[in-house]
């Protein structure tokens, strides 16, 4: 039975992330299909706007909550720290001071890019997994879910 990858690819598009997610895990097999999958992936993590800084900000600083991040599995955070984390997030002054204030206006800003982030779960992570959260951080375009304790 021959597959016609141009149909697959066209119904790929108007999938939702976590469902291409799965199939992506679930696709070993077919090599053309998952690179046809992985390619929708990071077309999308490269548009991801579902999480911003200041919904991320809100729930760890302003509700004091442990953050449970499940990364795309194509991304980067995924290589760099595995399929998730559970983490408060830090900010130095300079960034507190611009996520505050895009917070705080009305309607409020969402921005998005890379934070930075305590561990409170070790689980696999290396040290230098840990400190590179700390340095480093990850892309908010990189997170597939989000999970709040």
């Amino acid at each position: 039975m021959k597959i016609n990858l141009n149909k697959i690819i066209m119904d790929l598009t108007v999938m939702e992330l976590n469902a291409l997610d799965i199939l992506w895990q679930t696709s070993g097999g077919n090599l053309e299909f998952r690179k046809a999958i992985e390619n929708e992936l990071q077309l999308r993590i490269a548009s991801n706007k579902n999480f911003s800084i200041e919904y991320l900000f809100s729930l760890s600083v302003i509700k004091n909550r442990a953050l449970t991040i499940i990364f795309i599995t194509t991304s980067e955070a995924y290589n760099n720290y595995g399929a998730n984390i559970t983490v408060s997030l830090i900010f130095e002054d300079r960034e507190l001071e611009r996520v505050v204030s895009n917070y705080s206006s009305k309607p409020s800003i969402n921005s998005y890019g890379t934070v930075k982030a305590e561990v409170l779960v070790k689980d696999d992570l290396s040290l230098e997994q840990i400190e590179n959260l700390k340095t480093a951080g990850f892309s908010t375009s990189d997170i597939l879910e989000l999970l709040s304790l």
